[in-house]
Parts: C-alpha cells; sequence; structure tokens
C-alpha cells in the first residue's frame, strides 16, 4: 500500500498553485514622456521602405509610431515580469508573470492599466486546431479562381506582385519549407522575414497547417499545375493565432506582428484569422462591439491602414451560424473583408453576412472560397473552403493591380477594386460590391475610344449584338465571360464589307459580360450588360 506523506503533498499542491498563477497580460503606459525617439529622426525606428510608403502617400510619422519608454519596460522587469513584446500604437507591452507581482506593475507611476489576456505561461499549448473551415477533396486546378478575377489577364501581362511585400499572419506554415510549390520562393530569396509570437522564436513551420494553404493561393508556384495569385511577392510569415486555445493574447499577437510589419514596409497584409468568441467566456464580444474600433485586432488593423497598409482579411465562417456576421478584424475601416463564392459567383452559405453594428457594408468584397484550390503540407493540390481561401486571391489581385498601378495609395486601391466589381452600383451586406476583376478594368473604355472597333447597342436589348471594326484585320473572334470570368461564348467572324459582323447572344441571361476581341492588331476588352 502506497504511504502518503501529507507535508510532501501539501507542498506539491502549493507549488501547483503558485505556478498555475503565472498567465499573460498587457501593460498599457500612461505616456511616451521620456522616449529618446523623435518623430524628426524615423530612421531610428523605421525602415527606409517604410518612410517612403508614408512620403509617398503623405503620412506623417506621429507619436504613436514611437516605440515604448525603454526605462518603463526596465521598470516592469524589475518587478519580476518577463516582458515579450512592446506595442508602440497602444503604448504597452506583453509580459509573462506569476499573478502575485501584478499589483506592484499597478503601483507604477507610469503605468495606466493592466490587462489579463491570457492564462499559463506562453509556451503552453494545448495542441487544438484553429476554428476553420475546410473541405479536402479532389485535386482541381487554378484556373476557375484566377479566371473569377482577371488574375489570368494580369499574369499574362507580367504583374505577378513583383516588388511588392505581402505579410502573412495566421496559425502556422507547415511543410512551407519543404514543399515544392514554395521553392520558389527560397530560390529567389524572397522569404524576407519570419515570426512566431506564440512561443517568441522564428520558427512558423509547425502547429497548423491552414496558414500554408492560406499562404499557398497567393505564393505557391508549380510549373503548368498552380499559380498562385500574386507568386512573385516577396513575403514574410508571422504566426500570430494559437492553435491550441483561444484568447484575447491573440488580437495583440496580430498586433504586435503589424507593427513589425509596417516598420519593415509591408504593403499588405493578409489576415485569414477572425475573432468574437474565446476558451474564456468573460473575453467574448458581442455584435455591439463590431464596429471596427471596440477589438484590439479591428484597432490595430485600423492603426496600420492608417499607416499606408492595404489590410486584406476574411469576412468569417458564421453566415449560415447563430452569430452570422463579420467577425474582427474584418469590422475595420479602410481595409478590404472578404466573403466567399461558389464557381458560379453565388455566395457561399457560410459567409459571414453584414452591416457592421454601426451600419457599413460588409463585406466589400468576394472571391472564390467555396472549392479553392490551394497546397497542403504534403504538397498535394487540394480543395479548402472557407472565407480564409478566399482572401489571399483577393490578396494576389490587389498586390498585382498595385504592381500596374504604384502611385494610388492604399485607399485609393481598394476605391479602385471597389469601382471595378461586379455589384458596384447596388452593394449589399451579403454580397457586398461583388466580385472586383481585372476585366472590368480593361474593358472601361467606351466605344469610340477603343483602337479597333465599336460595339452596339450597349446595353444589349434584343439577341444581336453589331460589332464595327475600325480597320480591316485578320483572324477575328469574339470571346464573352460572365462576372466569374467563365468563358459563355466564343464567336468567329468575318466581317462584311462595311466591316461590321452580328453575333446572336440569345442564350445568355441578363447580366454583366466582358467581351474581348482577339484578332492579328491583339485584344481589345468591353464590358457589356444583357438585358
Amino acid at each position: 500500500m502506497l504511504k502518503k506523506h501529507p507535508i510532501l503533498i501539501v507542498f506539491v499542491l502549493l507549488s501547483l498553485s503558485l505556478r498555475a498563477q503565472v498567465n499573460r497580460y498587457v501593460v498599457f503606459f500612461s505616456d511616451k514622456a521620456g522616449t529618446p525617439y523623435s518623430v524628426n529622426v524615423p530612421e531610428a525606428f523605421l525602415s527606409a521602405r517604410a518612410i517612403a510608403r508614408r512620403e509617398a502617400q503623405n503620412i506623417p510619422v506621429t507619436n504613436a509610431d514611437l516605440p515604448v519608454d525603454p526605462d518603463y519596460v526596465s521598470g516592469v522587469n524589475a518587478t519580476g515580469a518577463e516582458v515579450f513584446f512592446t506595442t508602440k500604437w497602444l503604448n504597452g507591452a506583453l509580459i509573462q508573470a506569476d499573478a502575485g507581482v501584478i499589483s506592484s506593475i499597478e503601483a507604477l507611476a507610469y503605468v495606466d492599466s493592466v490587462v489579463y489576456v491570457a492564462p499559463g505561461s506562453k509556451l503552453s499549448s494545448s495542441g487544438r486546431l484553429s476554428k476553420v473551415e475546410e473541405e479536402l477533396q479532389v485535386e482541381e486546378v487554378t484556373d476557375n479562381q484566377l479566371g473569377m478575377l482577371g488574375l489570368d489577364l494580369l499574369h499574362q501581362e507580367g504583374y505577378r506582385g513583383e516588388g511588392l511585400i505581402i505579410a502573412f499572419f495566421d496559425g502556422g506554415f507547415k511543410g512551407v519549407n519543404t514543399v515544392d510549390a514554395f521553392q520558389h520562393i527560397y530560390d529567389d530569396h524572397r522569404l524576407l522575414y519570419t515570426m512566431n509570437l506564440v512561443e517568441n522564436n522564428d520558427n512558423v513551420y509547425q502547429y497548423s497547417t491552414h496558414g500554408t494553404r492560406v499562404f499557398s493561393a497567393t505564393a505557391a508556384f508549380l510549373t503548368d499545375a498552380y499559380e498562385g495569385s500574386a507568386y512573385n511577392a516577396d513575403f514574410m510569415l508571422f504566426v500570430t493565432e494559437d492553435a491550441g486555445s483561444e484568447y484575447r493574447i491573440e488580437e495583440y499577437n496580430w498586433l504586435i506582428a503589424a507593427e513589425k510589419a509596417d516598420s519593415a514596409g509591408v504593403d499588405i497584409i493578409n489576415g485569414s484569422v477572425g475573432y468574437f468568441d474565446f476558451d474564456d467566456a468573460g473575453m467574448n464580444y458581442t455584435y455591439e462591439d463590431m464596429d471596427g474600433k471596440t477589438t484590439i485586432i479591428s484597432q490595430a488593423a485600423t492603426f496600420a491602414a492608417d499607416r499606408g497598409l492595404l489590410i486584406v482579411v476574411s469576412a468569417g465562417n458564421e453566415g449560415n451560424k447563430a452569430w452570422k456576421y463579420v467577425t474582427a478584424p474584418a469590422d475595420a475601416q479602410n481595409i478590404l473583408s472578404v466573403g466567399s463564392v461558389d464557381g458560379n459567383g453565388q455566395i457561399s452559405n457560410f459567409s459571414s453576412l453584414g452591416p457592421t453594428s454601426d451600419g457599413r457594408i460588409k463585406p466589400e468584397v468576394m472571391a472564390y472560397g467555396g472549392g479553392t484550390s490551394v497546397i497542403n503540407d504534403f504538397g498535394s493540390i487540394i480543395n479548402g473552403a472557407g472565407t480564409s481561401f478566399a482572401t489571399p486571391l483577393i490578396t494576389g489581385l490587389a498586390a498585382s493591380l498595385w504592381q500596374l498601378y504604384p502611385d494610388l495609395s492604399n485607399k485609393e486601391l481598394i476605391s479602385f477594386i471597389l469601382e471595378h466589381s461586379s455589384n458596384t452600383d447596388t452593394p449589399n451586406n451579403q454580397y457586398g460590391y461583388g466580385i472586383p476583376s481585372y476585366r472590368f478594368i480593361v474593358s472601361g473604355a467606351e466605344p469610340e475610344e477603343s483602337s479597333y472597333f465599336s460595339i452596339y447597342p450597349n446595353p444589349v436589348t434584343t439577341d444581336l449584338l453589331n460589332i464595327r471594326l475600325k480597320q480591316r484585320m485578320e483572324n477575328v473572334s469574339i470571346r464573352i465571360y460572365n462576372v466569374t470570368g467563365q468563358s459563355v461564348g466564343t464567336y468567329e467572324i468575318t466581317p462584311s464589307a462595311s466591316m461590321t459582323a452580328t453575333i446572336s447572344l440569345g442564350e445568355l441571361k441578363k447580366g454583366i459580360y466582358l467581351l474581348e476581341l482577339h484578332s492579328s492588331q491583339g485584344v481589345e476588352s468591353y464590358r457589356i450588360v444583357r438585358y
């Protein structure tokens, strides 16, 4: 029979109790009065590229950009707490500490408040998978998801994200460093930085495979097999989501990652995580909190957008659940939140809805998330379902368009994308402004401005559409695409002596279409409306 030792048992229980009191907190400082940094010398805390982004968009460096006072950090460390990261935008520090020292931290003259954000030590993890919607099905190629956004045309014209830096915030990127589809990034030295904020190291190739699949929709490339939406961009990878738990610390991880991305000169942040409920119900948000200002992660997205970065985030997968609305940070202003459609352009039933609690339209845009072709951690091409996978397609479209139109500010780029989306005239809280497409951009010329042809009538009120050529051309053909990028008609035409041809659109339903005229002179595009 095992003999009990009461004193030893009490000691062990006391040790376990003390150990269990180690939690994670955010300390907020009251000011930056003693900081050694100055807005007049931004190169001390911002990269040359980050400064150039601000200058290009007429964005001043402000007090909010100054790092926290290092003496304040030292003072917190002196209490026995461990400071892991600091946040300049919210003027605070993420710490790990025994609950017993919190009162000492709160007593410091320069501490405004201390907020509990997660239980346990920083290195703890229960191994729980992220809350994502995924379906693993048969292999598919990327023609549909790229064609829907006109990315196939952008790629043909040489715009694949070159020169842009895109940061991905997710729960893990297993296999990215070993799978062939990502090897081109390493060969070209275009993975610029990795950071694991969950464990405070640079190993992002662990935990969830969700980030791997999201990243692949933008960055992966296999000759004749797979094309990401902006696979020639430069990249940074951040683990912000703890796949083993769900606490508000993950919002602060996102905030800190956004600050690092900003300082490093990143152009676009892709975030395919969203929050409204947590393992600790006391941390849960309400719909009223989805106003773009309340949650920490939405504040972070707004801070980043205000500094000239383009923020592209998933709307959420709550559309067919009790919550149903977009999740934070999709509620933030001056960003692109992305909903999901299927291959026919119909909204996916899981795609989260708007409006925000203050009445703004959400999501802004839609992309193919109802069966997106992605790469998994074994290098296989599979299908993923969720707004998580629609988001990197929009990220790639934005990157390629920004490469094409580099003088646009981030807010101008958002407006440009919304203006060239399928539902731009009647945006709503299910479909947003619709599906954006480069085809809408290249088809925007009026008929009289076209170099080679004019079309009439437009809108098309009968079954017949006339094409008048302005000069003789060989090998003339017409291709018509619907708003999802699918070909719905191909016509070989032989112009009459008056250089006019007529085609029948009798089988086309009412809606918006893209007409491409292919000839020996090249390709011209135009948007037509079928009534």
